[in-house]
C-alpha cells in the first residue's frame, strides 16, 4: 500500500480520537467552572493524546521524505510547545480546541474526491474553525475580560492567557494559509 495513504489514514484514526474527545469535553465541562489539572480527566488524556500525535506525524515527516511538508512541520512543531507550555495551565480549553482538528477528518476518505474534500476543508475552515478562534479569542483574550472577573484571576493565569491568545493568531496565520493554497489557481503547463 502507499505510504502516503497508509500515513493518511492513520492521521485520520489518530484525529478522529482527538476530535471525539473534544466534543465530549464540549458537552461535559463547563468553561466558567475551575479546572481541574488531574492527569486522569478526559481534557487532560485529550491534551496529552495531542502531544503523542504531533510527535509521532513530525518523526514520520522528517524521516519520510514522501511525508515531508515544511508547512505542518512549522504548524505541529509550535502546536506541541503551545500544549507543553499550557497542558497544566488551561487543559480545558486545550482539548476543545482540538474541535479544529475536523478539518483533516475526511484527507483519507474523500482523497479520490478532491473538489468535495475542498468544499469540506473551506467549510471547516470558516463555519468552525475562525468562529472558534474568533470566540477565544474574544473570551480569552485579558483585555476583553469583564472588570468583575480580573479579580478571580491571578496574575500568572492572565499572563499565560495573554501569551496563549498571541501563539493562536499564529494558528490563525496558519489556516488563511490553507485558504490561500485552497484557493490558489493551478499553473497551467505549457
Amino acid at each position: 500500500m502507499d505510504i502516503q495513504v497508509e500515513h493518511t489514514k492513520h492521521r485520520c484514526y489518530f484525529i478522529s480520537v482527538l476530535y471525539g474527545l473534544s466534543l465530549y469535553g464540549w458537552y461535559n465541562y463547563s468553561l466558567f467552572d475551575p479546572i481541574n489539572n488531574n492527569f486522569f480527566t478526559p481534557y487532560y488524556q485529550n491534551c496529552i493524546l495531542m502531544l503523542v500525535y504531533l510527535g509521532w506525524d513530525t518523526y514520520h515527516m522528517l524521516t519520510t521524505r514522501v511525508l515531508f511538508r515544511r508547512d505542518l512541520i512549522i504548524h505541529h512543531s509550535l502546536a506541541f510547545v503551545t500544549y507543553l507550555s499550557f497542558i497544566n495551565i488551561c487543559p480545558l480549553q486545550m482539548s476543545n480546541i482540538l474541535t479544529m482538528e475536523n478539518i483533516s477528518l475526511m484527507n483519507y476518505y474523500w482523497k479520490n474526491k478532491p473538489m468535495l474534500l475542498k468544499i469540506y476543508r473551506m467549510c471547516c475552515i470558516f463555519f468552525i474553525r475562525f468562529p472558534l478562534w474568533f470566540w477565544t479569542w474574544i473570551y480569552y483574550f485579558p483585555s476583553y475580560i469583564l472588570p468583575h472577573y480580573k479579580p478571580m484571576i491571578s496574575h500568572i493565569h492572565y499572563i499565560y492567557l495573554s501569551i496563549f491568545i498571541k501563539i493562536m493568531l499564529s494558528f490563525c496565520i496558519y489556516d488563511a494559509f490553507i485558504v490561500y493554497r485552497l484557493l490558489k489557481p493551478k499553473k497551467m503547463k505549457k
